[in-house]
C-alpha cells in the first residue's frame, strides 16, 4: 500500500486520503482497505471512511480515495451514511431496514389523531 496523495482540511476535521494498492485489485475488500489505512494512519477504523475504491485500466492496481477524521464523533457528524452502509453485510442492510421501518410505523402511530368517541 501506497499514500499517494494526502490533503488535511481543517474545517471539516479530516485528511483527504488517495492511497494505491499495487496488484489487489479484485483480491481485497472494503473492510480490509479501511483496516489498512487505518494502520498506515495509525487511527483506527471507526474514523476511517471509504469514499472509492477504483482498479486502473490495464493493471492490476487498486486506487482508493478515504477520508480520516480527528475524532468517530466528527466522522458522525460530517461522513454521508450511505458510506456506512456500504460495510453492512446483507444481513445487518436487513435488520437495519426493519428497525428503521418499525421506528417510522410508532412514529406514525404516535402523530395520528385519536378516533373520536360518539356520545
Amino acid at each position: 500500500m501506497e499514500i499517494v496523495s494526502r490533503k488535511d482540511s481543517k474545517l471539516l476535521g479530516r485528511s483527504e486520503v488517495q492511497v494505491l494498492f499495487g496488484g489487489k485489485a479484485g483480491a481485497i475488500n472494503r473492510k480490509e482497505a479501511i483496516h489498512e489505512v487505518a494502520q498506515a494512519m495509525n487511527s483506527t477504523e471507526g474514523r476511517v471512511t471509504l469514499v472509492r475504491l477504483s482498479p486502473q485500466a490495464g493493471s492490476r492496481n487498486l486506487v482508493g480515495w478515504f477520508h480520516v477524521y480527528d475524532s468517530e464523533e466528527g466522522r458522525k457528524e460530517v461522513a454521508h451514511d450511505y458510506l456506512s452502509a456500504r460495510l453492512l453485510t446483507k444481513e445487518e442492510k436487513e435488520a437495519a431496514k426493519a428497525a428503521k421501518k418499525k421506528a417510522e410505523a410508532a412514529a406514525a402511530a404516535a402523530a395520528a389523531p385519536a378516533p373520536k368517541k360518539k356520545k
